[in-house]
């Protein structure tokens, strides 16, 4: 007798996305922009109003392959792997914190944009790394905040 394998695999049906909260903002602009020395916009008065000019997209898997900065982890241990490299971890990024998305997604819990920069020719994420990365690996194509930057 043959065993039948279950082929089906769970549907995650996730349509939850909301815009970060100013202080949210204002937190990823000192830490990606400040604390790491890049240059993308001016100020941070320039950001925000690159992020109030910006708009809201669906990012594919063939999109995603452009995006620069993009970890592309295909499973949770590779993930916990990665952000056991950066310095918000254990504090601000741990098991919990990464279990706590995958679960949100899966019971439709709100979760901010990621927010990805465009210049005339490239797309590098600014936000929200982790999140596409569990977005993918639960076949959910993220939605993304698009906002213009000096790259």
């Amino acid at each position: 007798m043959i065993k039948l394998v279950n082929l089906l695999k769970e549907v995650i049906e996730f349509s939850n996305w909301k815009m970060p909260s100013l202080s949210q903002l204002k937190q990823e602009f000192k830490i990606e922009q400040e604390m790491k020395n890049n240059k993308f916009w001016k100020s941070e008065e320039d950001f925000l109003t690159a992020v109030k000019n910006g708009k809201i997209v669906t990012i594919t898997p063939n999109e995603d392959q452009n995006i620069y900065y993009r970890s592309g982890t295909t499973s949770y241990k590779e993930l916990l792997n990665l952000i056991q490299g950066y310095r918000s971890y254990p504090e601000f990024r741990n098991e919990k914190t990464l279990k706590d998305i995958y679960y949100g997604f899966k019971n439709n819990q709100t979760m901010d944009y990621p927010i990805v920069i465009e210049d005339k020719n490239n797309r590098r994420v600014f936000s929200g790394n982790t999140r596409m990365d569990i977005a993918f690996q639960l076949d959910i194509n993220p939605k993304v905040l698009l906002i213009k930057g000096k790259l």
